[in-house]
């Protein structure tokens, strides 16, 4: 094993050492983007959970998860249709611009009008997917296929560093700062990234997208992009399916979550903690373990992984609905989405056309994304009203063997791009 490790070291250090100037250039300030991302994301979001359950309690999350849905497509629309006019660059120092100012603005009155941490619950559930969107669209115009299978999960692992270094802030501070002092974070960290993806458009030199005469670029476009490819439903399919199974997994922790801490700051603290160990764990898999999953058992039997081991996750939770075992399903959950399963998916876009990369794309992974909350809250909503919580681990059981008997379909749709 450890001579295995030393050849994959080497390996790596070759072919990064192979690169021009401006490819690292390009690799370094994309992994700046992805580490502030995550850094903002992971300091926010334990923050906006606690606000949200202050406020509303869990029984709200269903609601406030279809929500979601307007405005992810009104975001979505306008990303689709301004991208090509003003390029991704000006859309995002836009987004940027208007997520400092509307956190700002959040931090300052939640106190005053608690009902705003609804409106902050799906806002923030949006903008970070979009910053995604933006960031990953460009890496995968630069990143050729036979790079991507280390590069990505490097990418990934700093990202996770950021994700470790964000949660540490409300797992440490969230009760000698307060909850809503810590939004102000979007402030610094947002500066930083938009420096960093200012440089990494710099050293860009993918394909810009372009439209075709008479086209339009909105919604509807992305929409046809996936209707026509079998190939995009599949990785449509895919993200719906892992965010359906996210969801309940979720819903079922912060209902445990608020039994047993009814303090907000408390819950906050806590709730970050365990995020920390995701990130901490997702660090370790992006950097190490997705690169030697898929070099020892290759990538199309890494697919078969997640499913798996979801699937044998809610059985336990179903057999012992305790709040112990719902945090490991939790953490176990959000550690293979934020790692393997963001890898391997990021990994089947690189194919495609720089259109499909950009609009299609943000259709699936902003629109679809957060609108499979939407589809798990009326699951969540419908089974509830007659079942007890533990029912909705077989929701996940159901999801996860379904998901099991799709992958060899999609999969040859992506061999057939490969060829």
């Amino acid at each position: 094993m450890i001579s295995f490790l030393k050849k994959n070291f080497f390996t790596l250090k070759e072919e990064l050492q192979s690169f021009s100037s401006q490819q690292r250039a390009f690799s370094l300030f994309a992994m700046l983007c992805c580490f502030f991302i995550c850094c903002e994301y992971s300091a926010i979001r334990p923050v906006s959970n606690s606000l949200f359950i202050s406020a509303f309690s869990t029984k709200w999350l269903p609601y406030a998860w279809l929500a979601v849905v307007p405005l992810n497509f009104a975001l979505v629309s306008l990303y689709n249709s301004l991208l090509p006019k003003w390029g991704s660059y000006k859309f995002f120092c836009c987004l940027v611009t208007v997520v400092m100012g509307v956190n700002c603005i959040v931090a300052l009155l939640v106190k005053q009008f608690p009902s705003l941490a609804f409106f902050f619950y799906i806002w923030k559930e949006v903008y970070v997917l979009m910053m995604f969107q933006l960031v990953w669209s460009i890496i995968h115009n630069n990143i050729k296929l036979d790079k991507a299978k280390y590069l990505y999960g490097i990418f990934f692992g700093v990202g996770g560093l950021g994700s470790v270094v964000g949660a540490s802030f409300p797992g440490f501070f969230a009760i000698a700062c307060g909850s809503e002092t810590l939004i102000f974070l979007t402030l610094p960290l947002y500066l930083l990234l938009y420096y960093s993806q200012r440089n990494m458009q710099r050293f860009s030199t993918g394909e810009k997208i372009t439209v075709q005469e008479g086209e339009k670029g909105g919604f509807l476009h992305g929409v046809r992009l996936i209707q026509k490819s079998r190939f995009l439903l599949f990785a449509l399919f895919l993200v719906v399916v892992m965010q359906m199974i996210s969801a309940i997994v979720d819903f079922q922790f912060n209902y445990f979550l608020e039994k047993a801490f009814t303090e907000k700051d408390l819950r906050t603290q806590f709730s970050a903690r365990i995020l920390g160990i995701v990130h901490t764990l997702n660090m370790i898999l992006q950097f190490l373990g997705v690169y030697l999953l898929i070099r020892l058992i290759g990538y199309r039997r890494s697919h078969y992984i997640l499913p798996s081991v979801l699937g044998v996750s809610a059985s336990l939770l179903a057999a012992f609905p305790l709040f112990p075992i719902a945090s490991a399903a939790f953490i176990t959950c959000k550690a293979l989405d934020f790692s393997l399963f963001g890898v391997i998916k990021e990994m089947l876009y690189v194919p495609l056309q720089p259109d499909e990369k950009y609009r299609a794309k943000a259709i699936i992974d902003v629109f679809a994304y957060r609108t499979s909350k939407a589809f798990a809250s009326l699951l969540i909503l419908s089974v509830t009203a007659f079942l007890p919580i533990q029912a909705l681990s077989w929701v996940s059981i159901f999801l996860s063997a379904l998901w099991l008997f799709t992958i060899g379909y999609g999969l040859r749709e992506y061999e057939k791009l490969v060829a």
